[in-house]
């Protein structure tokens, strides 16, 4: 199945048109969106229903609020998310009956003046990462964080450590496992006219050891943030469809032992063989 995750700024707007047809060009099984709002939201959401995407599920934003909203053409059932009371409308999680694991659509905070609000967040969402470990479990959305030098060039990110921190305790970082060797950035910041300053990759998907086997790709598409339908690139995770799949890789799969981040070996996993890794400075 397809996964599509992409924050649309500030709830679309007049953008709504443009992002119904990136969807339904894009056409994934289930779609989640960052920033979503209920009013400019109401016409996406109507949309998307009539086409096929009729399990729907937001985290019922108020006002000018920036929410979440998941549509699916399969079965979705809402479980309980350990979301901080102050950022209740940016975590949701989703359990995928019909294939057998779960999905934690986040939208973390920026920093602010002080990064508490977001150190709580990223606490929570460790928090998470452990007591889930073990389930096949997906984490996608809008992190606004990185690591340093790597997905940005400089060393701005707040919470980068905390971020490090999900590859140490065994999760891994899809994008960075299926590209390597690439730098790509998903969200710039801007000078006077629009035009792009600096570059970060801010929207991320995680996976557990126990669904990795079943992830066959994890990109992203810019040409949507370059036409202006939204400030950010969308992100796309495809999972083999069904509870399990042991033969992912094909007859050249093969086991290798270990993940690295840093100069740090984490817990062994089952990899599929397409993967390339780097060693993380």
């Amino acid at each position: 199945m397809k996964i599509l995750f992409w924050n649309i700024q500030h709830g679309g707007g007049k953008r709504i048109e443009q992002i119904l047809s990136t969807v339904t060009r894009h056409s994934p099984d289930l779609v989640a969106f960052a920033e979503y709002r209920v009013s400019p939201g109401r016409k996406l959401v109507e949309a998307l229903v009539r086409d096929g995407w009729n399990s729907v599920e937001s985290t019922d934003p108020s006002g000018s609020e920036n929410g979440l909203c998941v549509l699916s053409r399969v079965p979705i059932r809402r479980v309980s998310a350990p979301t901080p009371p102050d950022n209740a409308v940016r975590w949701i999680n989703l359990y995928l009956p019909d294939h057998g694991f779960q999905i934690g659509v986040l939208h973390i905070v920026c920093a602010g003046r002080s990064g508490a609000a977001k150190t709580r967040f990223w606490n929570a969402v460790l928090k998470s990462a452990q007591q889930v470990y073990n389930d096949p479990f997906l984490f996608v959305g809008d992190l606004n964080t990185g690591l340093h030098r790597i997905d940005e060039v400089g060393r701005t990110f707040v919470c980068a450590e905390q971020f490090r921190q999900m590859t140490e305790l065994g999760w891994i970082d899809l994008w960075r496992a299926f590209n390597s060797e690439s730098t790509e950035f998903t969200w710039y910041s801007k000078l006077r006219g629009g035009i792009c300053r600096n570059g970060f990759r801010v929207d991320h998907a995680f996976a557990s050891p126990s669904l990795l086997p079943r992830v066959r790709g994890c990109r992203y598409s810019h040409s949507e943030r370059d036409a202006g339908a939204s400030d950010h690139s969308l992100l796309l995770v495809e999972i083999e469809t069904g509870a399990e799949s042991e033969d992912f890789g094909g007859p050249d799969s093969k086991k290798i032992d270990s993940y690295f981040s840093g100069s740090k070996l984490i817990n062994a996993h089952s990899l599929p063989s397409n993967l390339k890794f780097i060693r993380l400075q």
